[in-house]
């Protein structure tokens, strides 16, 4: 009997690339990994049962309760082995419970209640023996003596609830981590930030661990309903937010309330108890909704509150609460369950104050780390006991290397034109960009009032910026762009081709870009100049704050000045050909691929973005986005063959060459899909290949590349980190922490500004290149050093970072298109309604001028 997982369960089972050795370049040294030894776990076969709670799709708090009932609880109790479950249809325990193979109970939760006629509270429950999961198994899978299969993935699956089990009784449980509300910190718009516990059973070579990190997510705020829908909508007071429900467009902002926990007060304490679900509101407030009595009396809500617990509403004007029974409830009585995630994206505002919530020092965070291991309590745990799973409380000590940076070139006439970074970042005065373009068409449009901002003030940025770029080793032939302010009174499409054709006129030419001058980074005008000029006029585009204008600091225009030349087709920087395997070798293509998903509760569209590298140093992309359906992860074979072969043939007209060997790069995978990747995208790959060529076959090597985990790395010593406390840039890890036989890796490649490092993780799950694996992990880190708009290497390798930002990009000219489209009677254009799982709609095509360009930087 073969143990069974979860339906589904994120899982998959893969046969990928095996390790081929380890890396031996670099300076070894130690490092403290936030993973602790598991010492011991089960020797004895585990039984697997399958839960079944009336027809198996009642609501997890329904099977929460029917489960913790007492009379379950004595029969499963009646073998006095703890019963492990998992809070929906999987159960295990130390070897047979007592009912032997099959238990039927009918459990009554209005047991010594009051009978309710017509109202019946029973629920009938099915526990079958399933599978037996097996132990031994998975010690022979991390001895490297056993291969990944169901088995393996089952006892991981058993040994992570295992872990959850005491926990989640005294904790808020979210899949692998734990919350609970105090220090909870106030975010912006009725909602707060909860510190808590991350833990999850890592298998690794020759060992278990368990990976133990500190994790914040956001919850709904407690308390009256009524104050927290005024902070959620913005408002001053209980009274604004009365006045914004009386339209319909305010009472649209209530939909994020559904499906939210509340309880009330006015029927005394016994009643405090009983929880209600928000199933949707009213249209009429409580002055207008009426209901028959008993007495066959009319009434509003209103009076029957008055009348039956003497509480005149405040608010009677207000939508009701209304719940799937049919009850309705005054908003301004209701009060927010404790503990309620919040499941929405959250705004730019609550994102900054998140990241000052979570940025720890590393220091600060091994402390948490520690703190949350004593908070768990292992060793005092009656049910790891009770399993024999024993687990080391000190953090695991692993040997790593610090890899070098790698030499970089600029162009002649520059203070260096060699230079190596010293702790992961440079300078950029003094030095010549290694092919600066010529800036000779282009114009200036400001979004701000000409008093306020008179002409002189951009004159002076537009001098700076010139200067910077001159500077920097470019050519700039129109030194006085035209200078137009944008009009209130016309669309966006108007003014941005009033600026194309000022820019053109100037000059007789084709504007090569037009510069931008916003007031903020608010979502508008930035949205729909880019949607007008990367699909409608085909020309660069840079947007610039009003602040940074009208301080014209050359920092900030050589900050910009990177992103222009980028997109003008120049490069900034080079590898050194020495740090750089792959040069005067075979042609190569750098492919980085990315797929982006909408908001939670979103009906819209997920973007699939590819970037491919069009000069022999892999310096320059070009970048391709198309809808990939809704929520679909692995990218549509149809997007697959069209991004490749477009990426392919511009490799060619750049270079003269078809390359023969090609890099993959994929980001935003998670494990249970890398088989995915490599039976559906590698095989698209290579049939895009065939398409362009019969016999076309270049070798492929697919890299996953993900920062979506918890495993953090710190110096032993003081030698290997920073004055903060963090790693070092080149910091790679690939032992103890990493996969029993595959080929995977852990690096940091950045200097952390703020908070810890996290490194990224490599995973090689295809290689038909075989690159030895120190000049592999040399391209991987050194690729970080020549991301085009910084003088810092960054956290993870470029081409992944530029599929990220296309994709951003394709989703901003979507979202445009949607806008424009809203007054349609049709209603519906590519990617703007409910999308099916795997329905693509292609997206309004970028402008052919911009083909071969780094538009999205």
């Amino acid at each position: 009997m073969t143990a069974i997982l979860p339906a589904q369960s994120p899982l998959a089972l893969t046969n990928l690339v095996k390790r081929p050795g380890y890396g031996t370049a670099g300076t070894p040294t130690k490092f403290y990994v936030n993973h602790f030894r598991v010492a011991s776990f089960p020797d004895v076969e585990i039984v697997q049962y399958d839960v079944q709670v009336n027809a198996g799709a009642d609501t997890r708090a329904l099977i929460k309760k029917v489960w913790n009932s007492s009379v379950l609880q004595d029969r499963l109790g009646e073998s006095g082995k703890p019963v492990i479950f998992d809070g929906n249809r999987l159960a295990w325990s130390r070897g047979p419970l007592a009912f032997g193979d099959e238990l039927s109970i009918v459990v009554d939760l209005d047991e010594g209640r009051p009978e309710r006629p017509g109202r019946s509270n029973k629920h009938r429950v099915l526990i079958r023996k399933a599978a037996i999961v097996s132990m031994q198994i998975l010690d022979e899978y991390i001895n490297n003596r056993y291969s990944m299969d169901n088995e393996v993935l089952a006892a991981i699956n058993f040994l992570d609830h295992l872990l959850r089990e005491t926990p989640s009784k005294r904790l808020i449980a979210i899949k692998r981590s734990f919350f609970q509300s105090q220090g909870a910190s106030p975010l912006d718009g009725g909602v707060e930030a909860w510190k808590g516990i991350f833990q999850s059973v890592r298998a690794s070579m020759g060992q278990l661990t368990v990976n133990v990190d500190v994790a914040t997510t956001v919850f709904w705020s407690s308390g009256p309903l009524l104050e927290v829908l005024t902070k959620f909508m913005g408002l001053r007071s209980p009274d604004d937010t009365a006045n914004r429900l009386s339209n319909p467009n305010g009472r649209r902002e209530l939909r994020r309330f559904r499906k939210l926990s509340f309880f009330i007060k006015y029927r005394g304490p016994e009643h405090e108890k009983r929880m209600f679900i928000i199933d949707g509101f009213t249209e009429d407030g409580a002055d207008r909704t009426t209901f028959t009595t008993k007495e066959d009396e009319t009434l509003t809500v209103a009076q029957y509150f008055t009348r039956t617990y003497n509480i005149r509403l405040r608010y009677p004007s207000m939508p009701l609460i209304k719940t799937k029974k049919g009850a309705s409830f005054p908003i301004e009585l209701a009060i927010i369950q404790e503990g309620q995630r919040y499941p929405y994206k959250i705004s730019d505002r609550q994102t900054a104050d998140m990241i000052k919530i979570t940025a720890q020092r590393p220091d600060a965070r091994i402390n948490a780390i520690r703190t949350n291991v004593r908070t768990l309590g292992w060793d005092n745990d009656p049910v790891l006991k009770a399993y024999n799973l024993r687990i080391q409380p000190d953090m695991i000590v692993t040997d790593g290397r610090i890899l070098p940076a790698p030499v970089i070139n600029y162009g002649p006439g520059s203070k260096k034109v060699s230079l190596q970074p010293q702790d992961g970042r440079w300078n950029l005065i003094g030095q010549k960009l290694a092919l600066p373009q010529k800036l000779e068409s282009w114009g200036v449009m400001v979004f701000a009032d000409n008093r306020r901002t008179p002409e002189q003030v951009i004159q002076n940025f537009v001098r700076t910026f010139i200067n910077v770029h001159r500077g920097h080793g470019g050519e700039v032939t129109q030194m006085s762009p035209p200078i137009l302010y944008a009009s209130a009174q016309r669309d966006m499409n108007t003014n941005v081709r009033e600026i194309f054709n000022a820019a053109g006129n100037a000059v007789r030419k084709r504007p090569q870009l037009l510069l931008f001058v916003l007031p903020s980074r608010g979502a508008e005008p930035y949205n729909s100049i880019k949607a007008a000029c990367d699909i409608g006029l085909g020309v660069c585009s840079q947007c610039v704050q009003l602040r940074h204008v009208e301080q014209a600091k050359p920092q900030y225009c050589a900050n910009v000045d990177l992103k222009v030349n980028s997109k003008l087709g120049g490069t900034n920087v080079f590898l050194d050909k020495n740090c750089y395997p792959l040069y005067n070798k075979e042609p190569t293509i750098i492919l980085g691929a990315d797929v982006s998903h909408p908001a939670p509760g979103s009906g819209r569209a997920s973007f699939a973005s590819m970037v491919g590298s069009i000069d022999l140093q892999a310096t320059r992309y070009a970048g391709i986005v198309n809808t990939n359906g809704h929520r679909v992860e692995v990218i549509n074979s149809r997007n697959i063959q069209v991004f490749v072969t477009t990426l392919l043939r511009q490799f060619r007209s750049n270079t003269g060459k078809v390359p023969g060997r090609i890099f993959y790069f994929r980001d935003g995978v998670s494990e249970g899909q890398y088989q995915q990747i490599i039976d559906q995208e590698l095989a698209d790959i290579k049939k895009a290949c065939e398409s362009l060529s019969a016999g076309y076959k270049p070798f492929v090597t697919v890299v996953i590349c993900s920062k979506r985990h918890h495993s953090r790395v710190f110096p032993a010593n003081r030698n290997a980190g920073d004055r903060n406390g963090n790693v070092l840039p080149g910091t790679i890890i690939e032992r103890d922490i990493t996969h029993p036989s595959e080929y995977d890796f852990y690096l940091v490649s950045h200097v952390a500004l703020q908070g810890t490092a996290r490194p990224v993780h490599y995973h090689v799950i295809h290689d038909e290149n075989q690159m030895p694996i120190d000049y592999f992990q040399a391209f991987v880190y050194n690729m970080c050093y020549v991301f085009a708009r910084a003088t810092t290497s960054v956290s993870l390798c470029p081409p992944v970072y530029y599929a990220h930002l296309a994709g951003q990009r394709g989703r901003v000219h979507e979202e445009t298109r949607e806008e424009d489209s809203a007054s349609l009677v049709s209603g519906r254009t590519g990617g703007s309604g409910n999308e099916e799982p795997g329905e693509v709609k292609d997206v309004k095509p970028l402008h052919p001028s911009l083909a071969g360009t780094m538009w999205y930087i």
